[in-house]
């Protein structure tokens, strides 16, 4: 992404920077909610920490490979024609008539 342009929906991200970006999210949630206990707890299991190896990985490697097949399911989703759907806004389990002016 070049800096110069915000971001979008469309703009591609590596697995590595979807998951700072998730991180940073959290963070910055959990700052702005009075830093609750359990999004600290997920923000440490979560924290990268440096291996043996010189790489960077997230200190509970369960949690890691928890987001992994999320990422997984997400991307298999959407290369069907139907896409992810799981984050979608429903009511009365069909999606709202009213779109978002932006």
């Amino acid at each position: 992404m070049n800096n110069t342009s915000p971001p979008s929906l469309e703009t591609k991200l590596t697995l590595r920077d979807a998951y700072l970006t998730m991180f940073e999210y959290l963070r910055r949630y959990w700052e702005s909610t009075g830093k609750p206990d359990e999004i600290g707890s997920m923000l440490g299991e979560l924290s990268l920490w440096e291996t043996q190896s010189g790489s960077k990985e997230p200190m509970d490697a369960a949690v890691f490979a928890r987001w992994l097949s999320s990422a997984r399911s997400v991307l298999e989703a959407q290369a069907t024609s139907e896409g992810y759907r799981a984050a979608d806004t429903l009511l009365n389990a069909k999606p709202p008539e009213i779109k978002v002016q932006r």
